[in-house]
């Protein structure tokens, strides 16, 4: 028994040992971790430049390369250990026990002839004991049910977080695509004005205008510059946005086809209605709340099992190398039963607790499903928001499209200057600018009701974008080729 002393021994110091040979993480090594994932995430995409991405494609990309929804699942594995620790209550429990004890005297107890030793100063003493829970009350079961509760909630919050990343995905879709849309016609733009401003320096060196009118053309020119910047900074941080959506390397090249779809309804308040019911029946985050209300009505079980003895079979393997013993080795065995007497009220207290979570829960279903139901209300009421802002833009993108007729028609009888052409010209850019922005909030106000409502066919993504607009949208070049044949 004394090499089992030792092995004993060299365990319990090989194990402390070990503890200490944790090394910190290094932040130089994770860095260029980091760095080599980013690098081995571009090889894998393989995203070709030349060739633009639908929508749809997008979205697969950001589904399979989101290292938050890697997180989610990696973490999800944590859920199924908490399955098999909640099982691991109701099965064999064995416990292994060496003692090696040596007392300072002899243990000595009064006999008819003197004393007599009861037990040798130095004794070794080897059990191993199994114990069987056989009757818990349903401490076990109840256990296990929680336990299988919570993973399904984590489950069905990747669900939820997969639909909010197609929503987002799809909004930055839209969002570039709309801002590459509006800095072609702010190019365009520009490079009517520029030619506005040269017929307008060539009227002045021939001494048919002044230079008051050359310096009004020279600041709408200068208004367009404003303009194709600001419109190239937004084709970058919306690229910015969609990238970081994808989980792609910054920097990686990537086309997108920018046309712009054709335009959706707007949702009737019977469709309204009908999405309401639709999100009340199949958003997630109501299933996880139900979840959460039968892993409390479980934990009141749980709690209840504790005001009843345990009963518990038991099973051991004794050995001693005490030499004052005869039979050095015996198997003993029966059942146990187990209950706490008095532990300051505390299992009262638990099961007070656990029935009133029930309640605490039951009320949370209404908050959630009050969120929900203004969630989707909310969404529905920016489509219906943002579709009376593009019939308005539509409307004024009309007026300024006459007005430019007229003024044309006054500049071919010399009625209009240079810079008021130009300007009317700006004026109709800019509209069309804005109109293009409204319809594209519009989509993006579509993408985030359906992600409220979750329609079993989605509406908004459900339209293909074309290389081409399916909307009217003005050519400033085209109304110079009517200035200037």
């Amino acid at each position: 028994m004394n090499v089992l002393s030792a092995w004993c021994s060299t365990l319990v110091c090989a194990g402390l040992l070990l503890a200490g040979c944790v090394k910190p993480v290094q932040r130089g090594a994770e860095t260029q971790r980091f760095r080599d994932y980013l690098q081995q995430q571009a090889q894998q995409l393989g995203i070709e430049p030349g060739s633009p991405l639908t929508m749809q494609q997008c979205e697969q990309i950001a589904l399979v390369s989101s290292l938050d929804l890697r997180v989610r699942n990696l973490a999800l594995w944590l859920q199924d250990e908490q399955i098999r620790l909640a099982l691991s209550n109701g099965l064999p429990k064995g416990k292994l026990t060496f003692i090696d004890n040596a007392r300072s005297n002899k243990a000595l107890t009064p006999g008819p002839n003197g004393p007599v030793e009861m037990q040798e100063r130095h004794q070794d003493n080897l059990a191993i004991s199994v114990l069987q829970p056989a009757l818990d009350w349903g401490l076990t079961w109840y256990s296990y049910r929680i336990a299988v509760d919570r993973k399904r909630q984590e489950q069905l919050l990747i669900v939820r977080a997969e639909q909010l990343l197609r929503r987002d995905v799809r909004a930055a879709y839209t969002q570039h695509a709309g801002a590459i849309r509006q800095a072609r016609l702010s190019q365009t733009a520009y490079q009517a004005a520029e030619q506005v401003l040269r017929v307008a320096r060539s009227l002045e060196k021939a001494q048919l205008t002044v230079k008051a009118d050359t310096s009004l053309v020279e600041a709408a020119l200068a208004e367009a510059g404003l303009q194709l910047s600001l419109a190239n900074q937004g084709v970058e941080q919306s690229r910015l946005v969609l990238s970081q959506l994808m989980s792609l390397p910054p920097g990686t090249p990537f086309a997108i086809y920018e046309g712009l779809p054709v335009l959706p309804p707007v949702p009737t308040g019977e469709q309204v209605r009908g999405f309401e019911d639709h999100a009340l029946a199949v958003r997630p985050e109501l299933a996880v709340q139900d979840l959460e209300r039968h892993a409390a009505a479980s934990a009141i079980y749980r709690e209840a099992s504790a005001f009843f003895p345990r009963l518990d079979g038991i099973g051991s393997f004794n050995w001693t190398a005490s030499d004052l013993v005869v039979n050095k080795t015996w198997f003993a065995g029966g059942f146990q039963v187990t209950h706490s007497l008095l532990d300051g009220g505390a299992t009262i207290f638990r099961f007070n607790l656990a029935r009133r979570a029930t309640d605490v829960e039951k009320a949370r279903t209404l908050l959630v499903s009050l969120g929900i139901l203004y969630d989707v209300d909310l969404r529905a009421l920016r489509v219906r928001t943002a579709h009376e802002t593009v019939v308005a833009a539509q409307s004024l993108e009309v007026a300024r499209r006459e007005g430019l007729r007229r003024i044309l028609t006054l500049y071919n009888e010399g009625l209009e200057d240079e810079a008021g052409a130009a300007t009317a010209l700006a004026n109709l850019t800019i509209q069309a600018t804005t109109l293009d922005h409204a319809q594209t909030e519009y989509l993006v106000a579509w993408h985030e009701l359906e992600a409220a409502a979750l329609p079993e066919l989605s509406v908004a993504a459900s339209q293909p974008a074309s290389t081409q607009p399916t909307t009217t949208q003005p050519n400033p070049m085209d109304w110079m080729k009517v200035v200037y044949p």
